[in-house]
């Protein structure tokens, strides 16, 4: 038996991932970046979801970088780096958006540190990629702790496995109620009529 609920006893850091694809700045919210080895250069994992414009950026250039949300980061930058694909919005464009030696973006509104990435290796996980990576980059924007998951989930807000918006448009006035999204495998619930 497999209780998935005793995967929410773990709590993880929200952080921003950005990264550079064919001159477009892509970035995603994920909950998967966590530090493997202390030596030098250190070496972190990420995991990216396929479906995700990030990773494909990721796998193109090989490099990304990773801002922490502070644990005051407003919702707002959560929610439009969570919930929206850069299918149908530029991220990036609502903010002071800086790039780091490997050309990679981050925004420093609402976040506690900054670090940057190289891959060294890749894991096909099916569904994701993980991604191993050293640091090249490491600096502090903000002195305070990290926003986690169970915190976020304690002010009320719910965290989807999947961002809900990935930008696929199907272009018919009616879904069938089995109808799955061939982008991001979302139900026909959760598609809005434009």
């Amino acid at each position: 038996m497999i209780d998935r609920k005793a995967y929410n006893s773990i709590s993880y850091s929200i952080s921003i991932v950005g990264s550079l694809q064919d001159g477009k700045y892509r970035g995603c919210v994920v909950n998967s970046l966590q530090q493997l080895t202390s030596s030098s250069p250190a070496k972190f994992a990420v995991t990216l979801n396929k479906y995700n414009l990030t990773e494909a950026a990721v796998e193109q250039t090989g490099a990304f970088c990773a801002t922490v949300a502070a644990a005051d980061c407003p919702h707002d930058i959560i929610n439009l780096f969570g919930y929206k694909s850069g299918r149908i919005t530029d991220k990036f464009a609502a903010y002071d958006t800086k790039t780091d030696d490997a050309g990679c973006p981050y925004i420093t509104d609402g976040m506690c540190a900054r670090l940057s990435f190289r891959v060294v290796q890749q894991v096909d996980l099916d569904s994701a990629v993980l991604f191993i990576a050293e640091v090249t980059e490491a600096e502090i924007l903000k002195d305070g702790g990290a926003l986690t998951v169970d915190a976020f989930k304690n002010v009320g807000k719910e965290v989807p496995p999947n961002a809900p918006v990935c930008g696929y448009v199907h272009k018919s006035d009616t879904l069938p109620d089995n109808f799955r999204c061939p982008v991001c495998k979302q139900p026909a619930s959760k598609f809005e009529k434009l």
